[in-house]
């Protein structure tokens, strides 16, 4: 049955959203008291709130966040007031301090920060609605694509946490960041483990919860897909009537999962009877556009994203759309608004070097799934060079490790990627079981090692993808190509 969205929501997310002025969440201090459940031992005056010393800026207070290779309460010297700090929030300050203090009791301020971020929730933005994102792989691309469409209302700015800011502390400050006027919150949520996703919905309480796909990532920490797929749909375990789920509806593992009662479930996909379908994703632009045609009830939309990867037709650009309607964007402003899409730093980024090499820069992270689709986009670019394949180690998969490395070296093979560059033991031990005369393959013990072999074997006119998980750091491949005359 097709849902329709002539419905009263709880939360009314068709309502025109008002210009936001951008002003910061400042707290007083007896709000900062209040909120960590702390003991005010020194007086501060209002505020806005920072974790890293080395970003303050005048009139913060500084929130001492500890962990288990840091703690922030070795940070504080009176050189913060220097600076303009107005306050500390922990469990100490340095001698001399002659600014505001808020203590808190324990030594897990950590959790003290989620206190504070329920209480900004609670008492801020308990009317204001909040789109969760989460899923395997496009996470950050979809949550900057549903604040570019709602965007385009014609209204209002919509506040988008920063970066991959997905686990406790980026969701904290995220909700704590926002501004006091802010009318829609877009969140984005992470997780490694069971019970992560649920700790970050009850903090942010999303009234949009966003699942993309569930794909072969942290398999180290559960037994199979179906599990991860449970472990997603925690974004929704207590979502209210009147909230929405939107669901991708092809992948059945997400499709399938059940909502609460009362909820709505809204689905995007290519398959029909999906709210939000997608009609059309084809590359053009030699590979470094793809064209969308996008269809709801009886509108249809077409435009043209520009940027390489039919991915984004997919897990960010439908459901984007799916969620934008929701709040009464058109079709068409949500078309005009991805035709303008510039894509999120180190997630298949195209840059282009003095000498011409054109570099897919997609080095944030990398799981099976993301890696596939890359390959597959590299395939699509127009090369009047070689194609290269420049891979790191794809990280936290269990024991699916092997077989999924070897598996990526296979699509490269099929894909007749001739180079294929690898930083890592896991691609490194995968390459011995792959035994092809149609793909080179150079091997390098770091993306360091790999750097000084990959820049002496590229030319002009080549395209190259480079992909890895975040613990690769394959930013170095990326600058040292960058940095070649």
């Amino acid at each position: 049955m097709k849902c329709q969205y002539n419905y009263t929501l709880q939360h009314d997310h068709s309502k025109k959203l008002p210009k936001s002025t951008q002003s910061p969440l400042i707290l007083s201090v007896n709000e900062i008291a209040r909120a960590v459940n702390g003991r005010i031992i020194q007086l501060g005056p209002p505020g806005t709130i920072c974790t890293d010393t080395r970003t303050l800026q005048p009139n913060q207070w500084f929130f001492a966040v500890t962990g288990d290779k840091f703690d922030g309460h070795d940070f504080i010297t009176t050189d913060l007031i220097n600076k303009g700090c107005v306050g500390v929030i922990g469990n100490r300050v340095c001698s001399n301090w002659d600014s505001g203090f808020v203590q808190i009791e324990g030594n897990n301020t950590v959790d003290s920060l989620m206190l504070m971020a329920c209480y900004v929730r609670d008492n801020v933005f308990s009317s204001k609605s909040v789109v969760g994102v989460t899923g395997s792989v496009g996470k950050t691309t979809t949550k900057t694509m549903i604040a570019l469409a709602l965007d385009s209302g014609g209204g209002g700015v919509v506040y988008s946490s920063h970066g991959n800011w997905n686990n406790r502390i980026g969701v904290a400050l995220s909700l704590i960041g926002a501004p006091r006027d802010a009318e829609v919150l877009v969140l984005e949520m992470g997780m490694s483990k069971k019970g992560e996703i649920l700790e970050l919905a009850r903090i942010a309480r999303p009234t949009v919860s966003v699942v993309l796909n569930v794909g072969p990532a942290h398999l180290e920490n559960f037994e199979s897909l179906e599990e991860i797929a449970l472990a997603k749909s925690e974004i929704f375990r207590d979502a209210k009537p009147g909230d929405v789920c939107v669901l991708n509806g092809d992948d059945p593992l997400v499709s399938s999962l059940p909502v609460p009662h009362g909820v709505m479930k809204v689905l995007f996909g290519r398959k029909m009877g999906c709210d939000v379908r997608l009609v059309v994703a084809e590359s053009v632009d030699a590979g470094l556009g793809v064209r969308v045609i996008l269809e709801k009830d009886e509108e249809t939309v077409e435009f043209v994203i520009p940027s390489p990867g039919l991915h984004l037709a997919l897990n960010s650009c439908a459901a984007a759309a799916a969620v934008a309607t929701l709040f009464g964007i058109s079709l068409s402003q949500i078309g005009n608004s991805f035709s303008k899409f510039t894509p999120v730093k180190m997630r298949f980024e195209l840059e282009v070097t003095t000498n011409g090499i054109k570099i897919i820069n997609d080095v944030y992270n990398a799981s099976p799934l993301s890696t596939i689709s890359a390959i597959n986009s590299l395939k699509s670019i127009h090369c009047n060079g070689e194609r290269v394949a420049i891979l790191g180690d794809m990280l936290e998969l269990g024991p699916t490790e092997m077989e999924s490395h070897e598996d990526v070296l296979r699509h490269c093979i099929d894909s007749d990627i001739k180079l294929v560059c690898l930083a890592g033991r896991r691609f490194y031990n995968a390459a011995r079981c792959i035994n092809s005369d149609k793909i080179r393959i150079v091997y390098g013990y770091d993306a360091g090692n790999l750097a000084l072999k990959v820049v002496n074997m590229l030319n002009c006119n080549d395209v190259v993808l480079v992909k890895g998980s975040r613990g690769m750091k394959m930013e170095i491949v990326v600058d040292a190509i960058k940095a070649m005359k």
